[in-house]
């Protein structure tokens, strides 16, 4: 098989999405850290973390039509801006009400960079190789979640969680030079091949699988987060456990592409099982150093999950895929918005931690028989 040039468009867009979600994540951790520091309930760091799925909702269907329409790296750029004008502020922010603001930026952001990124993956995969090449991606996105929460965690531990916004912010602008292309994307669409492709069978299972597990995680690294400071450990730990788990999930990207694109529903019904042993092991073994145990095994399973999901949902489409992939996209989006409002609410008025992260277990394992379901056609 002939590999892609190093230095081609595709490789540079994959170094700047590896950069991107390296920047991102030197943040993202620390938020629920951050507003608890200045005040904040359970149920509003909630709130404040969930609101970047408002407008990443709102708009990514808008920017899947336009990167389908107009040249993809110009929608990375905008992405970049916007995360770079995020994090600004909240290097400014000093109430929670500007988080959430800047949050909701952020989620502009996402709406306009991570669908572009992962459609122009798929426009330079060859025949038969889109899981493959969506392996490649999400293993840019991979050392991305690696990298950025160590570096982030240390950042704030030795300066302060102001500074680490503002160096992220300054860092984003730098990436845009890597984002270019000269070509556009080819052939317009239909709008009557965007409503089949959201009709697709697997497409619809594939989204409805993420949705579960983007509510599961997002609620769960929220409070844990969270918790995990009112027992009194410090930024490095939690960031050591998204690190790890990032670290862990980069062994198979690879592999899991490669098999994803001969049976992406087996691919996707073992991730999710293996994510719903992760979030169970958390459960029980909720402290340091045994919690590390519990993060590696969601690596693994993540590192299945994320190519084979994509390829589940986007696989057998090559037209719209903008637009398709901003719709299967969104999928976190809603995660992220019910996720930590959910078990906010569980914590705040069961006051317990523990209640709550009884549930992201059993979401995804309940994700994981509708995937097998499906792919023994019962349903």
């Amino acid at each position: 098989m002939k590999a892609i040039p190093l230095n081609s468009a595709i490789w540079r867009l994959n170094i700047a999405t590896m950069l991107f979600f390296t920047l991102v994540q030197m943040v993202v951790p620390l938020i629920p850290r951050y507003a608890l520091v200045i005040g904040a309930s359970p149920s509003m760091i909630g709130v404040a973390v969930s609101s970047i799925s408002v407008t990443a909702i709102a708009l990514r269907p808008f920017f899947g039509l336009l990167s389908d329409k107009w040249i993809r790296s110009s929608l990375m750029i905008l992405g970049v801006v916007l995360a770079s004008i995020s994090y600004a502020l909240l290097f400014l922010s000093t109430s929670i009400s500007t988080i959430m603001i800047a949050r909701l930026i952020e989620g502009a952001a996402v709406a306009s960079f991570i669908p572009s990124s992962i459609a122009s993956a798929i426009d330079s995969a060859p025949e038969g190789r889109v899981g493959e090449t969506l392996g490649w991606r999400s293993l840019m996105v991979g050392v991305g979640f690696t990298v950025g929460p160590g570096l982030g965690g240390v950042l704030s531990q030795f300066f302060s969680y102001r500074v680490t916004f503002i160096i992220a912010s300054l860092l984003l602008l730098t990436l845009i030079p890597l984002i270019q292309t000269s070509k556009t994307n080819g052939e317009k669409s239909l709008g009557g091949i965007y409503v089949r492709g959201l009709g697709n069978k697997y497409f619809l299972t594939a989204f409805l699988s993420l949705i579960i597990y983007a509510v599961a995680w997002m609620g769960l690294i929220t409070f844990l987060s969270a918790y995990l400071k009112l027992l009194g450990y410090g930024d490095i730990e939690i960031g050591f456990f998204v690190s790890l788990q990032a670290l862990s999930s980069l062994m198979l990207r690879i592999i899991a592409g490669k098999l994803s694109d001969k049976y992406p529903e087996k691919t996707t019904y073992l991730s999710l099982l293996i994510i719903s042993l992760s979030f169970f092991m958390i459960y029980m073994l909720i402290t340091p150093p045994y919690l590390y145990l519990a993060s590696i095994v969601f690596g693994v399973g993540v590192g299945i999950f994320i190519p084979s999901c994509q390829t589940l949902a986007l696989g057998r489409q090559r037209g719209s895929v903008g637009f398709l992939t901003s719709i299967y996209t969104m999928g976190m989006d809603l995660g992220n918005l019910i996720g930590p409002v959910i078990l906010g609410l569980i914590v705040q008025y069961s006051g317990n931690y523990m209640n709550a992260f009884l549930i992201p277990p059993i979401l995804v394992l309940t994700a994981g028989i509708l995937v097998l379901l499906i792919s023994e056609s019962i349903l």
